[in-house]
């Protein structure tokens, strides 16, 4: 009885499991593709502020919005991919799809960082420069709002929707708003004390602002491109790991296996968990059926409470220890 029991709330949960993805996946696709239309946006913007007031420095800003249009388009490809069934080619399904992507992004950005950092040394070592008040002011202010706007939209749905495509998206959109805030307190201080930019510290607020801002912003990039790299060589999670093995000490408590074995490994969202049950050969084993190891493989699954698109969990039994 209290095994059909489980059973019943084994199939709801899983009917609301299958509900939530399509939810989840649909939701994720719409932000990823408003992230990427807003850096269009954005970029057009750019272009068409450079052409007028002539400013370089603003063209150049916008081909950088036009690279995050391209890895946006990356993100939304990805996403589309990462749910979708394991096939002859990808027997695993593309799970693996997410950290490389991720990865990628990751490192596009530190490059971003690095080069602002660059440039900022070289603005200082230069004596600085003149900082124009026209044009690039009004740009600037726009562009900090469309990117606060997209920051505080990705940061909420990153959370809710437990994404790493968005969460990257997110740094993203962080970085460009610090940069453009940056820019703005330097174009004020500039306005307010120093309109004729007569002074030394007028044409180096700039750049040390840019120098400081970069270095900073390179620490969420730097931890992406870190933890997407870990779960491409496959290294366990270790709050993962401790799971498992606790829900398996339960198990082996309640079922009094011989013994057992897990490994774990994490590709983006998803988990891939191998357990190895070791079933004694006597008298004292509770297992004495399929059932019964088809309602083992349920309990480990609903004790992870993972939703059942995010994990790859493989459980076989053996009387053999050296199949563990």
């Amino acid at each position: 009885m209290e095994t059909s029991n489980f059973r019943k709330k084994v199939r709801q949960y899983a009917i609301e499991i299958n509900k939530n993805q399509k939810s989840q996946s649909q939701k994720e696709q719409f932000i990823l593709k408003l992230s990427m239309y807003m850096a269009l946006a954005l970029a057009i913007l750019g272009i068409l502020f450079g052409i007028v007031t002539k400013t370089q420095a603003i063209i150049f800003d916008a081909f950088v919005a036009l690279v995050s249009v391209g890895l946006g388009y990356l993100s939304v490809v990805t996403s589309r991919y990462i749910y979708k069934d394991d096939n002859d080619i990808f027997q695993y399904g593309y799970v693996r799809f997410e950290p490389m992507v991720n990865l990628f992004k990751s490192l596009i950005l530190l490059i971003v960082c690095v080069y602002a950092f660059v440039n900022a040394i070289r603005g200082i070592v230069k004596g600085g420069y003149e900082v124009d008040l026209g044009g690039a002011v009004v740009y600037s202010i726009i562009a900090f709002f469309i990117c606060l706007a997209m920051f505080i939209i990705t940061r909420f749905y990153s959370k809710i929707l437990e994404s790493d495509l968005i969460k990257v998206d997110n740094i993203e959109w962080k970085i460009d708003c610090v940069l453009y805030l940056g820019a703005i307190i330097a174009f004020g201080f500039v306005f307010i004390f120093d309109r004729n930019q007569d002074s030394m510290m007028s044409r180096l607020i700039d750049p040390a602002l840019l120098l400081v801002l970069s270095a900073l912003l390179t620490i969420s990039p730097l931890r992406i491109a870190i933890a997407n790299f870990k779960d491409l060589i496959m290294v366990a999670p270790n709050d993962m790991d401790e799971k498992i093995t606790q829900i398996m000490e339960n198990l082996s408590n309640e079922y009094q296996f011989g013994d057992y074995d897990t490994h774990i490994a994490k590709s983006g969202r998803f988990y891939m968990i191998e357990v190895n049950i070791l079933i004694k050969d006597s008298k004292d084993s509770k297992i004495s059926s399929i059932k019964d190891f088809d309602c083992i493989r349920e309990k480990i699954e609903y004790s992870l409470n993972i939703p059942s698109y995010k994990i790859w969990l493989v459980v076989s039994f053996t009387g053999n220890p050296k199949w563990l």
